[in-house]
């Protein structure tokens, strides 16, 4: 579809980097333009490129130049719980490698200790977050508190604590 009223080059190549981004090919986006009508409860859209249909993001471009994502609900959802998994797997692997470097007697050990400060700090505080602790400080803190969860290093050599 021809350009009717073309799109300034600056918004332009800010469409064009965001459908790089999101691996739009530049064929199968949708542009639109918002614009004013007499009645202030209602706008019209005007289609620049693309098509009504698809179901990829919207590019929809108001009246001040501001460039807007519009998707569905679905693909929301599905970005939110991609999201929410990668947050997820990031603390996991933090928390992971904050213990390993603690020298754990046994890794598990040390993982369940961890997970069940983390929910006492939930239940005692459910405002607090725990994406937002302190792996580092946690574990030490653990490490302070159950010194027999972890080897002891001493001048270079590793001593595990026993009751010998």
């Amino acid at each position: 579809m021809p350009e009717s009223n073309p799109l300034p080059k600056a918004i332009e190549k800010q469409i064009d980097a965001l459908s790089q981004t999101l691996d739009l090919h530049h064929r199968r986006r949708t542009v639109v333009r918002l614009h004013a009508t007499d009645d202030p409860r209602r706008k019209s859209l005007e289609l620049i490129s693309g098509e009504w249909e698809g179901d990829q993001p919207w590019f929809v471009v108001d009246e001040s130049g501001t460039v807007h994502a519009l998707t569905s609900v679905a693909a929301l959802m599905h970005f939110i719980q991609t999201m929410q998994s990668s947050t997820n797997e990031n603390f996991s692997l933090k928390l992971e490698k904050a213990i390993w470097q603690h020298f754990p007697i046994d890794f598990h050990d040390v993982w369940v200790v961890a997970m069940n400060e983390l929910q006492k700090r939930l239940a005692t505080s459910p405002d607090s977050r725990v994406l937002e602790v302190d792996i580092d400080r946690l574990i030490d803190r653990i490490h302070r508190e159950h010194p027999n969860l972890f080897y002891r290093i001493k001048e270079g050599m590793i001593d595990q604590l026993t009751d010998q």
